[in-house]
């Protein structure tokens, strides 16, 4: 029907739309029409580290260096790495594939009002910038923009706890939980954790770019923890 669609999650595309409005992908208007090169219900998947039928995400971080560690799935085996690197007066972790290959990285400046910190994937394209709310110490709260500033998550933490809840931020849908990976022993199908410095990222749908909860999780991280 002449229909474009993001080439990253197949989200249907207005006429000259530079940036997806689901997952926050740069459109490249001389490639050829993502309706004839991706699915337009759900992308296949690929079994990698953001194939977005995997909803459940371990990431274990070294305790003397949060940023850098294995990233894993729910009985325990590594679909992942991720790894700091200290470039001038920003900070930038890296998410790899096994092979090394580096998918996405997050970009921060060390001094920070509110702990601004960009997604970009590996071409240095922005896909989403993490915010943290003024005025939220007791419930941290963090807000997930498009490049543009347009809020499309928030994230709300329980008061004083390393617990949150992902939602839309215009439909007040959940989308996914972070938690303390002790909390949710009973998911944990096999393989022994050692639960310090261990956080699960539960995906309540097979839809929403699982670049933007990764990063989503590690910004938070970063911005209580990382002083």
């Amino acid at each position: 029907m002449g229909d474009n669609f993001c080439p990253s999650c197949g989200d249907p595309l207005q006429p000259g739309q530079k940036f997806c409005e689901k997952c926050g992908a740069k459109i490249d208007e001389s490639a050829p029409a993502p309706s004839q090169t991706v699915s337009v219900t759900k992308p296949a998947p690929s079994g990698g580290l953001f194939d977005i039928n995997r909803n459940y995400y371990v990431l274990k971080e070294k305790y003397w260096d949060w940023g850098s560690g294995d990233i894993l799935d729910e009985k325990g085996q590594p679909i992942g790495r991720m790894h700091r690197k200290i470039i001038s007066l920003r900070r930038k972790v890296e998410l790899k594939e096994l092979d090394g290959t580096v998918k996405a990285t997050i970009h921060a400046k060390i001094i920070s009002a509110r702990g601004s910190q960009d997604l970009k994937d590996p071409e240095g394209n922005m896909i989403a910038r993490i915010k943290k709310a003024f005025l939220s110490v007791f419930r941290p709260k963090f807000y997930l923009e498009s490049p543009d500033g347009e809020k499309w998550y928030e994230a709300q933490g329980k008061f004083m706890g390393w617990s949150y809840k992902v939602r839309n931020f215009k439909t007040g849908e959940l989308v996914a939980e972070i938690e303390k990976a002790d909390r949710w022993r009973d998911i944990f199908l096999g393989g022994l954790f050692d639960f310090k410095d261990t956080y699960a990222l539960r995906i309540h749908d097979n839809k929403t770019d699982r670049r933007i909860l990764l990063g989503f999780v590690l910004s938070i991280d970063n911005v209580l923890h990382d002083k």
